[in-house]
């Protein structure tokens, strides 16, 4: 072998290990430095499967609530807005300051109540038969409370009923026999008599006690109809005439 054969045959090493350098430096910069593994997504299936809105819970009944848990009056038996059986009527509610007289002064302060869910008696010849719907403008919140419980006491069979209310005929205090010496909060639109609609003695003890829990101040059982009165100023007191 010559010295140029061997020269060459140097050469012609050291060019193919100049190229395979190359090749594996330009291997290592096309491949990444760190593989991130491929994403995943989950199988549109599970996403068709899932419902659309999530289960409610079944509501669970609540128990009836009491109205009122007063037990029932009996006849002959009152109690004031304090639950007190023995304060009277004058205690609870205040005395009688005046006698309205039809076309006063405080007369025109009375309200007509003309509640539809109520049943007025309204018994008395024309004009006087409207009084059983005029009262004192304090007596229209617990007698609103009074019907809508009696309502709910029995289901909406039984609708409350209003004897009397107002009265200028002076036909309450019947036993005592002087008229100008009669003495009632009726006479000041303060006191209203009740029964339930239909006629039934045998709830009056429970009507006087929902009459109690519906605001009123005092309430007496008094035995073919429940009596309630209100603590509030006399209407007579709102003008002098």
């Amino acid at each position: 072998m010559s010295l140029r054969d061997g020269l060459f045959s140097k050469e012609h090493y050291l060019v193919c290990f100049v190229l395979v350098l190359g090749a594996c430096t330009a291997a290592r910069a096309e491949s990444p430095g760190t593989l991130a593994p491929p994403p995943t997504s989950r199988p549109k299936s599970i996403f068709r499967t899932l419902p659309t809105a999530l289960p409610t819970a079944t509501p669970v009944a609540s128990p009836t609530p009491i109205i009122c848990p007063l037990p029932d009056l009996l006849p002959g038996q009152h109690i004031s807005a304090g639950g007190s059986y023995t304060e009277t009527e004058t205690a609870a509610a205040g005395p009688m300051v005046c006698r309205i007289e039809r076309d006063s002064c405080a007369y025109r302060h009375l309200i007509g109540d003309l509640d539809p869910s109520i049943v007025f008696k309204q018994e008395e010849e024309p004009p006087y038969g409207e009084e059983d719907i005029l009262m004192h403008p304090a007596m229209l919140l617990p007698l609103t409370r009074l019907s809508e419980m009696v309502a709910a006491e029995w289901g909406g069979t039984v609708r409350l009923r209003v004897t009397d209310a107002y009265d200028s005929l002076l036909e309450h205090d019947l036993t005592q026999p002087d008229e100008s010496r009669r003495y009632s909060l009726h006479f000041e639109g303060r006191s209203i008599d009740l029964t339930t609609w239909p006629i039934e003695p045998a709830r009056y003890g429970r009507l006087c006690a929902l009459a109690h829990c519906a605001g009123f101040d005092w309430v007496h059982h008094e035995g073919d109809h429940c009596h309630a009165s209100i603590k509030a100023e006399s209407l007579c007191l709102r003008c002098r005439d």
